[in-house]
């Protein structure tokens, strides 16, 4: 009977020849066709080839086999026999196919994850304090405002810049040194203080240079441009400047209006004269200086001309008089 065997080996030779010779009609269906196979909930064709059985007698020669040893000698009969019963026994599994001919693949197992279990841990024992039996404070009530918007509004690019540049400049503020206070400015303050009636023109190198108010002031009076002069404060102070050599000019200007003192070294401050003023510009108070106060001119027709004594005058009163008119004054 022909079997539907393939025979790769010798061995695999012998083993077909004596299970054609020897098959049942059974037998030879069960080689030729399989015999159907129970596996993962599905009916499947199981189909057996000289391969598994040369597995299979390896198996078995093995139990035969003395402990430890890698071979066992096996006699032909035995050889044939487990032939017989590895293709005769329908629970020994060979090669499985499905109904369509296909070899069946097994879907591969999936291992279950494992759930790592976290054992809780145990309370820390510790020595209790004053503070677990103290009564613990009152929440603060929450301040519902309902000018509050749902949703925080997000500031803007340019809010965001500008914020980030005011910490700039707070730490450049804390980190940066402290100057010091520039000597000149100390002295200036000092002699200006003296001086507080007066404009202080301080001299630096070849210029008259006056700061601060006065210098705001003059340089509108001038017709000066005001500039900035850095002495270590946290801004620059104003300030004006004119040349040693042209100074006379623009102390004319400046003594019609104010007082003047000049610092030509911290140690050597002058005060300039106010400057004479003609009679028209004096005032009553100034007119006063004069001995005695001064009286409307009386009606020459209203006196007697008895003729004039120069002595009723005061000498000093003549002399400032004369002074002031000249060849003008006429004494009747």
């Amino acid at each position: 009977m022909r079997l539907n065997l393939e025979a790769k080996t010798k061995e695999q030779e012998l083993v077909k020849v004596y299970l054609e010779e020897n098959a049942s009609e059974t037998l030879a269906e069960k080689i030729n066709n399989g015999t159907p196979f129970e596996k993962d909930g599905k009916t499947l064709i199981n189909k057996k080839t000289l391969d598994g059985f040369m597995k299979y007698a390896s198996s078995e020669a093995r139990k035969l086999a003395s402990k430890g040893a890698n071979s066992a000698c096996v006699e032909d009969k035995v050889v044939y026999g487990w032939a017989v019963h590895y293709f005769e026994e329908e629970s020994i599994e060979g090669t499985l196919f499905n109904e369509d001919g296909t070899e069946y693949k097994p879907a591969p197992k999936t291992m279950p994850a494992k759930v790592k279990t976290v054992e809780p841990k145990k309370p820390e024992q510790r020595q209790p304090t004053l503070f677990d039996f103290m009564e613990p404070e009152s929440p603060e009530p929450e301040v519902n405002n309902e000018n509050d918007d749902d949703e925080d509004e997000q500031p803007s690019q340019e809010e965001i810049d500008e914020i980030l540049a005011e910490i700039a400049e707070e730490e450049k503020a804390d980190t940066e040194p402290e100057k010091p206070v520039s000597p000149i400015w100390q002295k200036y303050q000092e002699l200006q203080k003296e001086h507080s009636d007066r404009i202080l023109l301080y001299r630096v190198g070849d210029f008259y240079e006056v700061f601060g108010d006065n210098a705001v002031n003059l340089s509108d009076e001038l017709g000066l441009t005001l500039t900035g002069r850095d002495f270590g404060l946290t801004s620059r102070v104003p300030m004006i400047g004119f040349p040693y050599h042209a100074a006379d000019n623009y102390l004319r200007k400046i003594i019609q209006k104010h007082k003047v003192a000049i610092a030509e070294t911290p140690d050597d401050v002058k005060l300039l004269p106010e400057p004479e003023k003609d009679f028209d510009e004096l005032t009553e108070e100034e007119m006063r200086e004069f001995d005695g106060d001064m009286e409307e001119p009386k009606d020459l027709d209203d006196e007697p001309d008895d003729g004039f004594d120069a002595s009723a005058f005061d000498k000093t009163a003549l002399c400032k008089l004369d002074e002031i008119f000249g060849d003008k004054l006429t004494l009747r």
